[in-house]
């Protein structure tokens, strides 16, 4: 659910010319006005839509996240908006003709909607247990995000190990040692059934792949090596989905099973607890310490924060993450029993609340410039250096592992020193592509400016946080009302209406808030500009009106909803471009 639509991902099953359905194959986004309606239509309904398709496109703000890459990537490279008075319902959904894995999905999914009632809650244990994000709170998301936990939101090796300990439990019976492949035989197909109801995320089916090559390595009494077993599973993965390469997710998750097996025994053996109750405590804080070594600097990459707390944090969600999942797990297989079930489902509310308070808490100890981390492709690629050098001379004695990290090491503080000097040199001006709003922002040295009153809304964060990050200059300097600017030797004039236009002023660029496209012939005439530059407090009708006048007098025009966003300065333009 949007703000103003529901965003639906389609199958394309056919397309119509000349009254000939024609099969096609494809999937796509329909994003369905609200227009005042409930969402009339369900998972598996069958729709009739106009032909109305454009491509996925980004804003083209600076240094955004590619979304329409990664939509290409996941196979999906159009999209349409439309009213339900546009859409027809061609066929419903018939769940006699649902597979067992959506159904048992989906009938889980209800079992937990009636007994956990609390509505973040729930969100939660869907993405958790059954790997539906849908309901999830993005706040909660972002809390987790912030501690370095949310990876307990995804389904893994995490889910899938508790899953095999629950399987475990029920066959109890089978004491013996012999009889340990028996187990793994009857958990295997009940894994795999359990990932493909969660969904198959990227993470999911690394850990299925990698425990049903441990499976089948002690059903026929082979030996297991861990590292040949990541290995193997991430390139049968690949085989299947090449795309997967370039998933954060996929990434995150193969290098966090390769830090655990590279680096957790040596961790853990440098303590040695023989207390009962520490020992599994100093075990999940070795599995975290060693998790991060390689994780750290990818997390950094792609999302710009380090978690400080993430060692304390990790602690209390591995128990957290153990309990919940099983408490949830016993909902839906007690749900015959509503009284049992509506208790499980009290108490799972009450944890998760509690566990909310200590993990904002915790949240608060990040410093505010931890969330404004960055690194380049050679930065990061200095640290995993660094990281190989310092564990081949720890782990394997080797000197030439320290030279080598140390000189790289002087490499990644010279290219550190130099993005610091150039963020301190730039001085730019950044009319950005936001919907609805004309957001302009100066940005001087590592200091960001927004022209007029600052009305930081999550659609206008969305849109500037990626060049405050990419610039180093998340500092925030008042707000100003000046509306001439000098950047470098370009000349801009915000023109609000109330500029005088009867003399001659030549400015390089003149932004339009409060202008008619019937005066574009005197503002012309008036400031000589290069380039006039239409920002998002007009609407669409407006601005084709601007486009077709600017035509007609052989003005440049740059219109921000059309053309993408616009950087004037000395530091990023040509980057940018």
């Amino acid at each position: 659910e949007k703000e103003s639509t529901w965003k639906l991902t389609v199958d394309v099953l056919r397309t119509i010319n000349n009254k000939q359905p024609i099969p096609a194959t494809g999937k796509a986004f329909i994003y369905l006005y609200k227009d005042n309606f409930p969402m009339l239509y369900h998972k598996g309904d069958t729709l009739l839509v106009p032909g109305n398709w454009q491509l996925v496109t980004n804003a083209s703000n600076p240094f955004e996240f590619d979304y329409a890459r990664y939509c290409r990537r996941s196979n999906i490279a159009y999209q349409q908006f439309c009213s339900v008075q546009e859409s027809r319902l061609y066929s419903t959904n018939d769940p006699a003709e649902a597979s067992f894995t959506i159904a048992a999905h989906d009938w889980c999914l209800q079992q937990l909607d009636r007994y956990i009632t609390d509505r973040k809650t729930r969100g939660l244990i869907q993405a958790m247990l059954l790997g539906d994000e849908v309901n999830l709170d993005e706040d909660l998301r972002q809390s987790y995000a912030d501690t370095g936990i949310v990876h307990v939101i995804a389904i893994s090796g995490g889910n899938v190990m508790l899953f095999f300990y629950f399987i475990s439990y029920l066959l109890w019976w089978l004491r013996h040692n012999k009889y340990q492949w028996l187990k793994f035989l009857l958990a295997l197909p009940l894994v795999w059934i359990y990932v493909i109801m969660a969904g198959a995320s990227p993470s999911a089916i690394r850990a299925a792949f990698m425990f049903s090559l441990l499976a089948l390595g002690i059903i026929f009494q082979k030996n297991n090596n861990s590292l040949n077993q990541l290995f193997a599973a991430s390139f049968l993965l690949l085989l299947a989905q090449p795309m997967w390469l370039f998933s954060a997710g996929f990434q995150l998750s193969f290098v966090a099973v390769l830090s655990l097996i590279i680096f957790y025994r040596p961790i853990y053996k440098r303590l040695r607890v023989k207390s009962w109750y520490l020992k599994p405590i100093w075990k999940t804080i070795a599995a975290s310490m060693a998790a991060e070594i390689l994780v750290a600097p990818l997390v950094i990459y792609y999302f710009h924060n380090f978690p400080v707390m993430f060692l304390l944090a990790n602690v209390l969600a591995f128990l957290f993450m153990e309990l919940v999942l099983f408490a949830g797990i016993g909902v839906i297989l007690l749900s015959f029993i509503p009284l049992i079930s509506t208790g499980i489902g009290i108490g799972i509310v009450w944890t998760v609340r509690v566990f909310g308070y200590i993990i904002t808490w915790l949240q608060a100890f990040n410093p505010v410039s931890f969330h404004y981390l960055q690194l380049s492709g050679s930065e990061l690629f200095c640290l995993y250096i660094i990281v190989a050098g310092i564990s081949l001379f720890l782990l394997r004695k080797q000197k030439a592992g320290l030279f080598t990290a140390l000189a790289t090491c002087c490499i990644f503080i010279c290219l550190l020193i130099t993005d610091k000097w150039n963020s301190l040199q730039q001085q730019d001006l950044i009319v950005y592509n936001t919907s609805k709003t004309n957001r302009i922002e100066t940005i001087s040295g590592d200091h960001y400016s927004p022209f007029t009153t600052d009305t930081a809304t999550p659609k206008i964060t969305y849109a500037t946080t990626p060049a405050h990050i990419a610039l180093q200059a998340w500092k925030k300097s008042p707000s100003t009302t000046q509306q001439l600017f000098r950047i470098g030797n370009k000349t801009i004039l915000v023109f609000n209406g109330d500029t005088d236009t009867t003399g001659h002023f030549t400015v390089d660029y003149l932004i339009l808030k409060n202008a008619s496209p019937q005066n574009a012939l005197q503002l012309k005439r008036t400031f000589t500009p290069k380039l006039f530059i239409i920002g998002n407090n007009y609407n669409k009708k407006e601005q084709n009106e601007w486009a077709a006048t600017c035509a007609g007098i052989h003005q440049p025009v740059h219109i921000v909803g059309r053309d993408g966003a616009l950087v004037i300065g000395m530091s990023i333009s040509d980057k940018f471009k």
